[in-house]
């Protein structure tokens, strides 16, 4: 399925690669005959951002990556107004569907590394859900100077990302490991499928490139990152 198909008239295949692309296989090989349980995984999971970063109810909040729009839910719940960004038209015609009646968002299209849909200065805080998962060093670098743009200033902005320190460790490690095993062969045959791929980072990099752009870590919870524009 490719990013700009549009979501009408899509097959019930093209549905469930939306979702497995989201949730992986964890609701089995049919996740769209258990949504209910995708929502209400996703809003507990974004409540943990949500709270890392401090949202609160006078907030206008970025999400980056909104996908199918589960996780947007619990942010319109907390926050005044939510703009939900993705470079995928698919996700958004989803989520336009699965958010109908909710008036605090915005939708956003949205190019790889650009922002320019969203104004200077307009945003307190950006909340990022298992997509900075799949950024190189340097994506990750061009985002921050993005964020220093729509950021207030003291805006902040929290994420996750896949903790090369974490490989091949004890019992917490061992999802991450076999992830990493996974996707190996599936870079030896076709190196081209590079950025659908886990990319895995450490906290100390990811540091030094929003510290170039003009933050400051504030917080680390597991595979959470939480920065602060200064």
């Amino acid at each position: 399925m490719t990013a700009d198909k549009a979501w009408v008239g899509l097959t019930n295949e093209d549905i469930r690669e939306m979702l497995v692309a989201l949730v992986g296989f964890r609701f089995g090989t049919e996740p769209e005959t258990r949504l209910d349980e995708i929502r209400e995984e996703r809003e507990a999971y974004a409540g943990r951002f949500l709270k890392m970063a401090g949202v609160g109810s006078d907030d206008t909040v970025l999400e980056l990556g909104s996908g199918c729009g589960f996780g947007t839910r619990a942010v319109a719940k907390m926050a005044k107004k939510v703009l939900a960004c993705d470079i995928s038209e698919a996700y958004l015609t989803y989520a336009r569907q699965e958010l109908e009646g909710i008036d605090n968002i915005e939708f956003h299209h949205v190019q790889s590394r650009d922002l320019n849909a969203i104004a200077d200065h307009s945003v307190d805080k950006i909340v990022s859900i298992s997509v900075f998962i799949h950024f190189n060093l340097y994506d990750i670098y061009l985002y921050f100077l993005e964020f220093k743009r729509v950021l207030k200033n003291g805006g902040r902005v929290v994420f996750d990302f896949a903790d090369s320190h974490r490989l091949g460790g004890g019992i917490r490690s061992k999802v991450l490991t076999g992830q990493f095993l996974e996707h190996a062969p599936y870079y030896r045959d076709m190196p081209s499928n590079l950025p659908g791929l886990v990319q895995w980072n450490s906290a100390k990099g990811i540091r030094g490139v929003a510290k170039l752009a003009g933050f400051r870590q504030v917080s680390h919870r597991g595979h959470r990152l939480l920065f602060e524009s200064c």
